[in-house]
């Protein structure tokens, strides 16, 4: 019975440890940004109730443009982070902050941040066809898919918009978001989308890629809009029908 006690804590001891070091691993889980997007980072204000804090930023290749904006609290609690990747591959920053007291400083803690460029997307050749014709189906790549694909879940939505790249969306099925993108080529299919009005050129849009990963303890990194390296000239030229003859003898 002894026996059996002493197993039944080694075990409760071995869960609980178990359960630390999850939450742990979970806690240190680095943070994952698209380039040009904002994060906030914060620490307890209560643990050091009278300290200075300092926040620094441990720059990664490429990101020099990061900064810092403490204003958001006398005290430094706070610090926004303008995430800045200009190359084509992901880059590590070290967001890191440490508090003094009384003139005596603490240890340094330091959060990773994995910044990811900007996806960059191409389409084929545009469509023209003949009135009462079907589209084919097409596929959308991501020419950076490996660089980017680390972040997660990958979400893109698009729309295809009449006479401009600004005008009246479609409507209907024409507008669509793909999620959990898994390979650089995707296949769009217009089939269901609703009928085009001949003599009206109309373009399919990319309007916001992201993602909304929030496994491993970490936030979704949220998506991007307006980026130019969205293409937005792939169109759809739907040419009026060709009004029969009339044969006349003379």
């Amino acid at each position: 019975m002894k026996n059996n006690n002493k197993n039944m804590v080694k075990i409760r001891l071995l869960l609980f440890l178990f359960m630390v070091g999850s939450a742990f691993i979970a806690h240190a889980q680095n943070q994952k940004a698209w380039t040009g997007t904002s994060k906030l980072f914060g620490i307890n204000g209560t643990t050091n109730p009278s300290s200075v804090v300092n926040w620094t930023l441990g720059l990664g290749t490429s990101s020099t443009s990061s900064k810092l904006d403490s204003s958001v609290s006398s005290r430094n609690l706070f610090s926004r982070i303008t995430c800045t990747n200009a190359s084509a591959s992901m880059i590590v920053d070290t967001v890191k902050v440490g508090e003094t007291v009384g003139g005596c400083a603490g240890a340094i803690t330091s959060k990773i941040v994995e910044v990811y460029p900007l996806p960059v997307c191409s389409l084929p050749s545009s469509q023209s066809l003949c009135n009462g014709g079907s589209l084919a189906s097409f596929n959308l790549y991501i020419t950076n898919y490996a660089a980017i694909s680390g972040i997660g879940n990958l979400t893109l939505t698009y729309q295809v918009r009449a006479g401009s790249s600004t005008g009246t969306a479609l409507g209907g099925s024409s507008s669509g978001t793909l999620t959990g993108i898994a390979s650089s080529s995707t296949t769009i299919n217009p089939a269901t989308w609703p009928a085009m009005t001949a003599g009206t050129t109309y373009y399919f849009v990319i309007t916001s890629f992201g993602s909304t990963t929030t496994s491993g303890g970490h936030p979704a990194p949220g998506n991007i809009a307006s980026v130019t390296s969205f293409p937005t000239t792939y169109t759809f030229i739907i040419n009026p029908a060709v009004i029969a003859p009339t044969i006349t003898a003379y």
